[in-house]
């Protein structure tokens, strides 16, 4: 009896081995597989975080803004130090900017841009290439249009297998366009400038050339009083309203950093601008309109200097 329980002992020893062998090639085996599921699950996010797009594009407006003809050296210098490029050859200043929210469309589906102005899309590739038309809104700033229009000849571009294409979509923005139509209020023209005397315009209505005139408190150069739009107050002028045409060099000086300057570089509202004063985005009319640009970079939409 003693040799049989000594017997049982050494078989039920031999088994409690054996079965933790099993066990612990059982753990290794699962803990290999774990280790493999949590490899795999990696390369899977890691692959899927992998850029699939072919196709960006960059929806560029570039805003241009003339200089006096022999303008100042130091002029020239301000502006190219606030970070303007210059044209020397047709003697303009311009700025490339990148709107947020715009439309660009892509064989016929509308994208919208991003915080950089980018669209980013997957193009199919098929027999070796892929032709996509693009085209973005156009604000058609000469002639002046009230609303964007789409450009009538998309831009044709090709996208091989294997390549990620960037396709530039520029517009021309003429800022003196826009100025010039500020100088309007509903249907009248300022025909004098303003002085440091005063801050009232003589105006006479559109398309008439008759005899009667009246005062229009347009614009003015004091601190805390109504303006249609901050554009005068850089901090290299006087502060003071001129005509862009009548003294090119003071206004020149006037609008680099100014609020309409500042403005414009960031926020795609500013160009409803050229259109007729109902669609402007700053304008006289109604009251809630005047200023508008200067809330958009914080700054009090009354007259104010920098």
């Amino acid at each position: 009896m003693k040799m049989i329980r000594i017997s049982l002992c050494m078989v039920m020893f031999l088994l409690g081995i054996a079965a933790v062998g099993s066990l612990n090639v059982f753990a290794d085996e699962m803990h290999n597989h774990e280790e493999m599921s949590s490899k795999s699950e990696t390369e899977k996010k890691d692959s899927a975080n992998l850029s699939t797009d072919n196709l960006i594009v960059k929806n560029v407006k570039r805003l241009e803004y003339s200089m006096p003809k022999n303008a100042p050296a130091d002029l020239i210098n301000l502006y190219l130090k606030a970070g303007w490029e210059w044209n020397k050859e047709l003697n303009y200043m311009f700025k490339d900017v990148l709107y947020e929210d715009e439309t660009v469309n892509i064989n016929g589906i509308d994208y919208v841009t991003d915080e950089d102005g980018e669209v980013s899309t997957k193009i199919s590739v098929r027999n070796g290439s892929s032709k996509v038309e693009v085209s973005s809104d156009n604000y058609d700033t000469n002639p002046v249009s009230i609303t964007a229009e789409k450009n009538d000849e998309p831009k044709q571009v090709s996208v091989k297998p294997g390549e990620q294409k960037e396709v530039v979509l520029l517009e021309e923005i003429n800022l003196d366009t826009m100025i010039d139509r500020m100088d309007e209020m509903n249907g009248q023209k300022i025909n004098t400038e303003n002085t440091l005397t005063t801050d009232k315009f003589i105006a006479t209505p559109l398309g008439k050339q008759d005899s009667h005139h009246f005062e229009v408190l347009l614009m003015a150069s004091k601190n805390g009083e109504t303006v249609t739009c901050n554009r005068y107050n850089g901090p290299w002028g006087n502060y003071t309203y001129y005509s862009k045409t009548a003294n090119p060099v003071m206004a020149a000086r006037n609008f680099l950093w100014s609020d309409c300057d500042q403005a414009l570089v960031w926020h795609v509202q500013c160009l409803k601008d050229y259109g007729p004063a109902k669609y402007r985005y700053c304008a006289w009319d109604p009251t809630t309109k005047r200023g508008k640009c200067s809330g958009l970079i914080g700054h009090s939409k009354r007259f104010h200097k920098h």
